[in-house]
């Protein structure tokens, strides 16, 4: 697994009350007995942001709302 899998994984576990920077960090420490650096996780909360798979929210993170089919076709083609 990745540093951006297990990002993932730890806000996905807080469900849709979202994850904080610090909660993140804790569930990483906790389960992947790994401690990571605190600019190392922004930057895969950031990575996950841009690549639409995370929404923030000040300072909580959420799994991203998916889109249906005719908003990404609309997305991908205009709104025509």
């Amino acid at each position: 697994m990745t540093v951006d899998d297990w990002v993932y994984e730890a806000v996905e576990t807080h469900g849709r009350a979202g994850a904080t920077l610090r909660e993140v960090q804790l569930y990483i420490d906790e389960h992947h007995l790994e401690e990571l650096a605190v600019d190392t996780i922004e930057s895969s909360l950031e990575q996950l942001y841009q690549n639409a798979r995370l929404e923030r929210d000040v300072t909580r993170w959420r799994i991203a709302r998916r889109t249906s089919k005719e908003e990404a076709l609309k997305k991908l083609f205009g709104d025509s």
